[in-house]
């Protein structure tokens, strides 16, 4: 393992030089976003912004003021901004701060799977600077919020694992469509047929528990964005993204995590189910380990051309999407 070291008198401080990288991009993210996040205030923004500032007085019930702004029941948002509101942090520090870590995270799994030096700095820059990337920091942010936990399960090695990717799915429902490769995962690690049991039954229990809580915001949600099915934009976007995620990957169970993101974008007109399949493509490129070639270097380069309009946007008109 590599490490740089720096003396200071009687100390000897060890970082590895892939979390020193991680942290290198996120603090440049954290001074990119120290200029975007309090320029953006309309489209989606305007209602987080209302729902930081309005849903936190005593004599408001603040869970159902968090559905009414945002159409949601999503709980670990809800918490999480909760704290931040009653510790009086404001809400542009905690979004700047907030990309910083997902910068972070997202470099620390780069990393952590893929083992070439040079090209996992060329892939963190290029990822950073995605449409996709762009769009989590800047836009989506509970999705963001998912994510997060979804990179933190990744990250993980320790028996918290499996609640991160819980986290997740509380964070954001659409990291429900990644549930059946994390059981396959997670299951398959276990050597005791009796502990294999145990997790399924409680996998089914709490997954049942969580559908039946957030029943009818799935459904509003579905109801919300099906409108007469996806746009044939995202459909093809989503599709492209899972084929290539097999193709680097060579594996089935890709293609299993990928699938019901495909059956999503027939029915929801959303471009959130197409950033999600695109982050699935790149798992499987760092995950599997496979060389920098030139199809990906042309997709990455297209996505990080795609997200300058998306800034001037912010610039010009307070929102990235006109």
């Amino acid at each position: 393992m590599k490490y740089v070291i720096f003396k200071s008198g009687v100390y000897m401080v060890k970082v590895q030089k892939g979390k020193m990288y991680s942290l290198l991009y996120a603090f440049l993210i954290l001074i990119i976003s120290y200029y975007f996040v309090p320029l953006y205030i309309y489209g989606d923004q305007q209602f987080y912004i209302d729902f930081y500032d309005n849903c936190f007085y005593p004599s408001v019930d603040s869970f159902e003021c968090y559905n009414s702004k945002l159409g949601t029941q999503e709980p670990l948002y809800f918490g999480l901004v909760w704290v931040m509101n009653k510790l009086g942090v404001d809400r542009n520090i905690f979004i700047i701060f907030s990309n910083a870590v997902f910068a972070y995270l997202l470099c620390a799994n780069i990393f952590k799977y893929y083992k070439v030096s040079f090209t996992r700095n060329i892939l963190s820059i290029l990822l950073l600077t995605n449409y996709y990337s762009i769009v989590l920091l800047f836009a989506a942010e509970r999705l963001k919020f998912g994510v997060i936990f979804v990179l933190l399960y990744l990250l993980a090695t320790s028996k918290y694992k499996v609640l991160y990717y819980f986290l997740a799915m509380v964070g954001h429902i659409q990291s429900f469509f990644f549930s059946f490769y994390v059981f396959l995962i997670e299951v398959r690690k276990l050597k005791k047929l009796w502990l294999k049991i145990a997790i399924i039954i409680s996998m089914l229990g709490v997954g049942g528990i969580f559908l039946f809580f957030l029943s009818e915001h799935i459904s509003h949600k579905v109801e919300a964005y099906s409108g007469e099915g996806g746009s044939l934009g995202s459909i093809i976007k989503t599709i492209f993204f899972i084929i290539l995620s097999y193709l680097y990957s060579k594996n089935f169970k890709v293609l299993l995590c990928g699938i019901p993101l495909i059956a999503a974008s027939f029915v929801l007109d959303v471009e959130r189910v197409a950033i999600f399949a695109f982050f699935v493509f790149i798992g499987a490129f760092v995950y599997y380990k496979k060389p920098l070639d030139p199809l990906l270097i042309l997709i990455l380069l297209y996505f990080s051309m795609k997200s300058i309009e998306f800034l001037i946007n912010i610039i010009n008109f307070g929102s990235g999407y006109i």
